[in-house]
């Protein structure tokens, strides 16, 4: 079997995610701001919403959209840092089982 590296660098092309500003929606509450609901889909249907609050600080609505994506990006690379640790956990035991087990054996892990 070729080699695969999970690692793939983004680009365009790469799967058929997406992530777009579905909606705003304004604050009145306190200072106000805006709500930006953004939505992730694949091709076929939407998956989950991310929601992200900008305050208004007078910088107007190009910038709050411009705040309300690096707060999503920010979001984004923490979970891609969390699952790769995770990954790596799950790495580490199939790795130990395998030298113990043998290579041809299947383990706990690859079992889930």
């Amino acid at each position: 079997m070729p080699f695969i590296d999970d690692r793939l660098t983004p680009r365009d092309g790469l799967n058929n995610y997406t992530i777009s500003v579905a909606r705003m929606t304004p604050q009145m509450q306190a200072r106000g701001g805006v709500e930006f609901i953004f939505c992730i889909s694949d091709s076929m249907q939407a998956m989950a919403e991310l929601t992200v609050m900008i305050a208004a600080r007078g910088q107007g609505l190009d910038q709050m959209m411009v705040e309300a994506h690096d707060a999503v990006i920010d979001i984004l690379r923490q979970l891609v840092f969390r699952s790769d640790k995770s990954r790596a956990v799950y790495d580490r035991y199939t790795r130990r089982a395998a030298s113990v087990a043998g290579e041809d054996e299947l383990n706990e892990v690859e079992l889930l």
